[in-house]
């Protein structure tokens, strides 16, 4: 297998992965990747959106399209940083948060359905490549 393959074979994984979770997620209102924006300002209350898309490597428009959806939805505000007035600082709510855990809890299902097969040694050693290649 050369090269172009095996990275096809990555890119293959993300997508597969990626539109199964959008497919998990529906429901919710979280496809089109809004679980990925939902459950990183779950993990890092009180970031701004210039950190978020840094953190999802996506472009500020596309993310500022789904952080309005978000917000409509009733799964995150917005509020004025206490620092820097400018920023406005990302928190998910109430609702956000019930949300998030749920969709947490897909994610670790769909990543252990995924790595089964994997032993531990298997794992830490795929952990490295991809950080190499990350």
């Amino acid at each position: 297998m050369d090269d172009i393959q095996l990275f096809r074979i990555l890119g293959s994984i993300s997508r597969k992965a990626t539109t199964e979770m959008n497919g998990l997620v529906r429901d919710l209102g979280l496809d089109n990747n809004l679980f990925l924006y939902l459950l990183r300002i779950a993990e890092n209350e009180g970031l701004n959106q210039v950190d978020l898309s840094n953190l999802l490597q996506i472009d500020k428009t596309t993310l500022s399209r789904g952080l309005k959806k978000l917000e409509i939805l009733g799964y995150i505000e917005k509020r004025t940083g206490s620092e820097n007035k400018k920023y406005k600082q990302l928190f998910t709510t109430i609702k956000g948060s019930e949300v998030a855990n749920v969709v947490a809890n897909l994610e670790r299902d769909y990543v252990n359905s995924s790595l089964k097969e994997l032993n531990q040694a298997d794992k830490v050693k795929l952990a490295k490549i991809l950080s190499n290649i990350s």
